[in-house]
């Protein structure tokens, strides 16, 4: 009986030495769910990551692309998953904080069923124009628009992503109207205003800058409040001298979350492995060749991060009457 109640004492005395799960996690592959379709920011920007981390945690980092509904698609999958730490999600900014005010028929609440646990990445926007049109600034645009009787034709890659609502909020604060052409991609998007179909677009700085190089369009602008390190010489439309715009930032972002229920010791734990490896002299240099910024938050921050970005596009959402047609 001694023998039995020591060995009882001493695997409490264990259990209470570490916090619970620690000892053992993670004890198999983990896994970052990518809600995009391959080759895109967020797809590329976990990749990156995951072969940083997986050195750190001594476990492999699997990552899954599963595309659809701006993320929605991939959302519902990881949700589908026990809440144990070892299916991750990349978030981004349209699937945590846009698509609930679009997508009446969401089956979950992105901030409620999903638990922060680090941002990674920032990286704004470019804005273009086409080249048939006198537009040389974000001024010169506004004018444009609020003078043509022919109406301003905007792209972007989809409804509810930061490229369209960036040109929402564009228009609701500038106070002009213009028309949005919802293409797949990004590729897209930039044709139709080489071609002319369209007038102007915010677009990836990465997919923009060959187009720009070879005279295709015009660049005009930088979506966030800062200039771009890719392209300096390119003033944030918050330099446009228009008062109204003298605090407009837009950025896109990618973070990694959990299901809601996940230990707590876990999401601490990867915060901390991501976080080295984003924070690992090399990494700034490949973001930024990527046109991301490194941008790490902790989880309490990242959580109210999401929560101020989320009353942003839910407002103008509401103000501008957006809808998905």
């Amino acid at each position: 009986m001694g023998s039995r109640v020591a060995f009882i004492l001493a695997t409490a005395v264990a259990c209470l030495a570490q916090p619970a799960g620690a000892q053992t996690y993670p004890d198999r592959p983990v896994r970052i769910v990518v809600p995009t379709g391959p080759g895109g920011a967020t797809d590329i920007v976990t990749r990156v990551v995951a072969e940083k981390v997986q050195a750190s945690l001594g476990q492999p980092v699997v990552v899954e692309n599963k595309p659809g509904a701006n993320g929605n698609v991939g959302a519902a999958y990881v949700l589908s998953q026990p809440a144990d730490g070892y299916t991750l999600m990349m978030g981004h900014i349209g699937l945590m904080t846009i698509n609930a005010h679009f997508y009446k028929d969401m089956k979950f609440d992105p901030l409620q069923e999903f638990a922060p646990v680090i941002r990674a990445t920032t990286y704004a926007n470019a804005l273009v124009v086409t080249n048939s049109l006198p537009i040389h600034s974000t001024r010169d645009l506004v004018e444009h628009a609020k003078k043509s009787s022919t109406g301003l034709k905007f792209s972007s890659a989809g409804v509810g992503g930061s490229l369209h609502m960036g040109f929402e909020l564009l228009k609701v604060e500038a106070g002009f109207e213009a028309q949005h052409i919802p293409y797949t991609a990004t590729a897209k998007a930039l044709l139709s205003v080489i071609s002319g179909e369209t007038d102007a677009l915010f677009a990836d700085v990465l997919a923009a800058i060959p187009h720009m190089s070879s005279r295709s369009l015009r660049g005009i602008a930088i979506s966030s409040k800062q200039r771009s390190r890719l392209l300096p010489d390119l003033p944030a439309v918050a330099e446009s001298g228009i008062p109204a715009l003298a605090n407009f930032d837009v950025v896109g972002w990618n973070g990694l979350v959990v299901k809601t229920g996940t230990p707590a010791d876990r999401i601490k734990l990867i915060n901390e492995h991501v976080r080295r490896a984003l924070e690992s002299p090399d990494m700034a240099e490949r973001m930024s060749k990527l046109g991301a910024d490194v941008a790490v938050m902790s989880p309490e921050e990242f959580g109210a991060f999401m929560r101020a970005e989320d009353k942003k596009w839910g407002d103008l959402v509401k103000k501008a009457d957006l809808k998905v047609n």
